[in-house]
């Protein structure tokens, strides 16, 4: 999926431009086919958080009820640009 546009994205989020919130949203958006709802943009961000502590298993529960590791949801989102 768009790993050079995450990256591009997320240099756009470390220089102050937009936010982390913002450039989640386009990413599950335009990343990926179909678009993934914003609405697991908290989830992604708890991932995130998570995996750069190196908390890959940590659980993450997303809004449809369904509980993953913070790894599986940072695999499965296409988050390794925003580490």
């Amino acid at each position: 999926m768009g790993y050079t546009q995450a990256a591009g994205i997320n240099e756009a989020v470390n220089d102050g431009s937009i936010s982390l919130e913002t450039a989640l949203a386009w990413h599950l958006q335009a990343n990926h086919y179909p678009p993934v709802h914003p609405v697991f943009v908290d989830a992604a961000l708890k991932a995130i958080e998570a995996a750069q502590f190196g908390e890959y298993d940590n659980a993450v529960e997303l809004p449809n009820g369904k509980i993953l590791t913070a790894g599986q949801i940072v695999e499965g989102l296409h988050l390794e640009a925003f580490l």
